[in-house]
């Protein structure tokens, strides 16, 4: 019975129920003795784990455990429906709020696709979606007006992904590196056919054109972002990674090296940080690129790994 309920009923009240379970029935005289108190047997009553019963309500009984559990569940149930409501109101309040105040998207953020022209509104909205994003911000093929600094001013999982010939000249390799060096992934494939900004699986950012990058696209639809975010997938799965040196350097970039050895040493992420001169964030997303290169899940086994494959001693 405790492997049935555990989890989902209070602890304590477990204890109290499995108490009276084993008994089968306590006479109102000696319950508050064996569940310490009148307090807990009002508690089992009230949740449902038992009642009285008798002519005159003298004996108190255990309900059984499966309806004890349905309405554990039913209760638990009605708990994230009223939560569900109150997360509801509150991203329609945000709305409400942010609605008459936006500039960057021309004020009309409950539009589903936008048209955008000017240049510095771009510019600024992606980073502010850069900014904003909270798990994934997905970069898929050139700069798009002035974006140069949306790769580095994200504190989510950036990932890029870019045409073989953005690395053709120092410049644009700056770029490319930029980005690793911030923590991001970055993937080359031979082409892409498009170019996108992605946050989340909330927004995306598309220019009107790729011959002319002035202007952009917005669009907040859910399934059109949806399928935007399946396209990049697509692509990076065959995409090849960038920005791995050569084998005798090791399977990792240099900052990631260095990160790597920090965290062998048992230092914190705030320490490593200060060491390597990058944010908190930043290292975090490097040990998500390590854990991803090294075929490691879980942190705590990258110093074992490590020390296996001869990349620490």
């Amino acid at each position: 019975m405790r492997r049935l309920l555990e989890g989902v009923v209070p602890g304590e009240l477990l204890l109290h129920y499995l108490s009276l379970l084993a008994r089968g029935r306590l006479s109102v005289e000696e319950a508050p003795g064996l569940l310490d108190g009148a307090g807990n047997i009002d508690a089992l009553i009230r949740e449902g784990m038992a009642y009285c019963h008798g002519d005159d309500h003298s004996m108190l009984v255990a309900a059984s455990p499966d309806l004890v559990l349905q309405r554990a569940l039913a209760r638990m149930a009605g708990h994230l429906a009223a939560e569900h409501q109150r997360l509801l109101d509150g991203q329609e309040r945000l709305r409400a709020i942010q609605a008459p105040t936006d500039a960057t998207a021309g004020g009309a953020m409950d539009q589903l696709v936008q048209i955008l022209t000017d240049g510095g509104k771009i510019a600024e909205l992606t980073l502010t979606l850069a900014g904003s994003a909270q798990r994934d911000w997905l970069i898929l093929g050139a700069r798009m007006a002035a974006d140069a600094s949306d790769a580095t001013s994200t504190s989510a999982n950036c990932r890029a992904l870019y045409e073989s010939r953005c690395v053709a000249s120092a410049g644009e390799r700056e770029s490319v590196e930029a980005v690793i060096r911030a923590g991001g992934m970055v993937r080359l494939a031979p082409r892409v056919g498009m170019s996108m900004r992605l946050a989340d699986e909330a927004i995306a950012l598309l220019p009107l054109s790729e011959r002319n990058p002035s202007g952009a696209l917005l669009i907040q639809s859910s399934v059109i972002v949806g399928a935007l975010r399946e396209y990049f997938e697509l692509l990076w799965e065959r995409a090849t990674p960038y920005g791995v040196p050569d084998v005798e350097e090791g399977p990792l970039p240099p900052i990631q090296m260095k990160i790597l050895r920090l965290l062998v040493q048992g230092l914190s992420d705030t320490v490593v940080a200060e060491r390597v001169g990058v944010s908190v964030t930043t290292v975090g997303r490097h040990v998500t690129a390590i854990r991803e290169a090294l075929g490691v899940q879980h942190r705590f086994a990258l110093g074992v790994v490590a020390v296996q494959q001869g990349l620490v001693e």
